[in-house]
Order: C-alpha cells, then structure tokens, then sequence
C-alpha cells in the first residue's frame, strides 16, 4: 500500500480559483479542492479497500483548520458506519490505521514531507478528539 499526492495541476481540469490554500505542520502548504473532498489531495493505492480508504483520508485532511466538534462529529459518523460496536477499539484502529500510512507515503521528497505534515495533523486532531468522541459513542 502507498499514499501519493495527487498534484493540483490539472486536476479533473480545476483551476486555481477551485483550490484553497492550508498551512500544516508550520511548515508547508497544501492545496486542499473546494467541492471534491473524498478524492483529492491524496490517493491511497495498493490495498483492497483502497477506495475507501482514500475516501476516508482525504476527508479527515479536508477537516484540518475546522472546529474540534466538526472532528468530533466526523468519528462518530464513521464509527456509527463500521463494523465495530466498542468505541475505544475503533478508536485506537483509527490512530493505528493513520500511523501506518506514515510510513507508506511514496514520492519526491518534498511530496512525501507535504503528506507526512498533513498525516500528523490529522492524527493530532483525530487525538485531541478522543475523550469527546468515547462521550458521544458511549452514549448512544
């Protein structure tokens, strides 16, 4: 499995104006697609559930700079969506999944520092959410 970028340039024949513009890890900059925020800025491919899967990165990456409850929200939809009844499994299965696509980021070298700051933003973000998120899961 690998996660490349995919690069604002010509993509699906989007135009700048089609683009904002997020600062991540203090850093660098990323180009994040004003509607389409399932497929772009990543793809992950390689695996069986690679769709999904980039669907569900690009989501969490869209949500940086977005309010903590947004995040919130965000988790418990998907947990609400899993297979799994035990909140604090799917949430350390998050936090698992996350780490290891740091370690699977395939591309030019500045890509691949783009990405890993954009992975660890969401991981810090998916985190801070977590004693909410086990509150909400909790009582449902």
């Amino acid at each position: 499995m690998f996660v490349v970028w995919k690069r604002p340039d010509g993509f699906r024949g989007a135009e700048p104006k089609d683009f904002k513009v997020i600062d991540i890890g203090g850093q660098a900059r990323l180009w994040l697609h004003k509607k389409d925020k399932t497929w772009f800025p990543f793809r992950i491919s390689g695996g069986w559930q690679e769709q999904e899967a980039t669907q569900r990165l690009n989501i969490l990456v869209n949500l940086i700079g977005k309010p903590n409850s947004q995040w919130i929200k965000r988790l418990v939809y998907e947990f609400s969506h899993s297979m799994s009844d035990d909140g604090k499994k799917f949430f350390q299965e998050t936090v698992t999944w996350l780490e290891s696509l740091s370690g699977a980021l395939k591309g030019d070298t500045w890509e691949i520092e783009i990405m890993a700051h954009a992975i660890s933003d969401v991981q810090k973000r998916v985190l801070d959410s977590k004693k909410a998120f086990l509150l909400k899961v909790k009582s449902k």
